[in-house]
């Protein structure tokens, strides 16, 4: 797997030495971590978008390329990622916010958005997510990550979502004499659902390399479109380490555990 580690100034580096090299490197992780946000850019245009997802590890199934000994001699920080029934080792490509927000890239090129250890958008996956945010029942920020809070804490939770199948749009080509041609343009769905937390006392949790005392916290979502589903998270005072999130109602399950921090 080729990947760069962002330094504290959220640049990247290259293993391989020159200024050639690097920049290259560079170049390319850069633009393969705005890809979660490339997909956006498409629904604010009617001119179309070819299928931005060519591979990802939704398509292969029941695969596992997790390998902890690589995880542990690689010098960037990793997660033992979990979808379709497969799992990968992914790396750390870029880091913001003052490290509150992570993006990790598998070998095929999905990427995986943390922020404050919990998912917050995907890119290369056969179902994506755009974005997702927490904010206070009455609308507010959030004082720090719900997921933090004390258990019984209850929030708002709003899920932007890519749609598995584009709407065709059938519209006049400016370029011809009233012809019509048809373009395949992303839909985006907003999902909305208020949030509880559960938590229970801390206990031993083994992750890829390590083994940790931490709470299990259930998220429990009640969606509007009446329907219910729960995130497994597993936290200690200052972050989460592990998590099994259903993205929306019959949306995609990611999971996740931290193999080595950043």
């Amino acid at each position: 797997m080729k990947t760069a580690r962002a330094t504290q100034r959220f640049t990247f580096s290259s293993p391989a030495r020159g200024t050639a090299a690097t920049s290259v490197v560079s170049r390319a992780l850069r633009s393969r971590s705005l890809a979660a946000f490339g997909t956006l850019a498409c629904l604010l245009s009617l001119s179309g978008c070819a299928q931005i997802v060519s591979s990802s590890l939704g398509d292969v199934m029941g695969k596992d390329e997790f390998d902890a000994t690589r995880a542990s001699e690689l010098p960037y920080a990793s997660l033992k990622l979990k979808h379709a029934n497969s799992t990968a080792l992914v790396v750390l490509a870029t880091l913001e916010g003052n490290g509150r927000i992570a993006r990790f890239e598998s070998r095929d090129r999905g990427i995986l958005e943390l922020r404050d250890g919990v998912l917050s958008a995907t890119s290369g996956f056969a179902r994506d997510v755009a974005d997702r945010r927490e904010q206070s029942t009455t609308g507010r920020a959030l004082a720090r990550p719900a997921w933090l809070m004390a258990s019984g804490t209850t929030y708002q939770v709003s899920v932007s979502a890519l749609s598995p199948y584009p709407r065709r749009l059938e519209r006049q080509d400016a370029a011809s004499t009233g012809s019509q041609r048809q373009d395949d343009v992303a839909v985006m769905q907003v999902h909305e659902a208020t949030a509880r937390l559960e938590c229970e006392a801390a206990a031993p949790y083994s992750l890829p390399l390590a083994e940790l005392p931490l709470q299990h916290c259930r998220e429990i979502l009640s969606w509007d479109d009446g329907s219910t589903t729960r995130n497994d998270l597993w936290r200690d005072e200052n972050r989460v380490w592990a998590a099994d999130m259903t993205a929306w109602p019959d949306g995609p399950r990611f999971g996740w555990e931290v193999a080595k921090a950043w």
